[in-house]
Formats: structure tokens, sequence, C-alpha cells
């Protein structure tokens, strides 16, 4: 994921927002901001100031970030030889 800029990152990780609930949860800013966080601290890029101008509430922002990190790390589990399996319990 190295060659990956973080403009793209970012729009990957709000791609990804459309399969969670978070749209019903959060306006939709804040999950745009979550996106740019996270994609901002796995760059090691600090935006602290940006965000201060912003003058948000980084702890709902931070709390959103963690949600979008959770949804990835239960997705992880789902591996190819679990849906393997599944599929194969499902044929008749």
């Amino acid at each position: 994921m190295n060659d990956i800029s973080m403009t793209q990152l970012t729009w990957g990780l709000v791609n990804d927002t459309y399969k969670m609930d978070l749209i019903l949860i959060h306006p939709p800013h804040l999950i745009a901001l979550a996106c740019i966080y996270t994609a901002s601290v796995y760059r090691e890029k600090d935006k602290t100031a940006w965000f201060e101008e912003l003058r948000v509430d980084m702890n709902v922002v931070k709390n959103i970030a963690m949600e979008i990190l959770d949804f990835y790390e239960s997705h992880r589990l789902i591996t190819d030889e679990r849906v393997a399996a599944a599929f194969n319990k499902l044929k008749p």
C-alpha cells in the first residue's frame, strides 16, 4: 500500500463506508473527516493544525475512525477458505 497516495487512500476509505451503517448514525462531513484522519494517521502525516482550524469534536471523529477500523478488522477474519467452506455446506 506504500504506492497509494493519501488522497487515494482517503477515497478508498470513503467508498468502503458505503458498506457500513455509519451514514445512518453520523453526518457525512464527520465520516469524511474520519476517513481523512485515518489516512493521515496511516500515512504518518501530522494534520493536527488542519483539524484544529475546523473546530470539530475530534473525539467524535476518532470514534468514527475506530468504527471504520473495526469494520476492516471484522472483515479480515473472513478468509477465502471460510467462504469456500460455507459454499460447500450450502451445495445440495
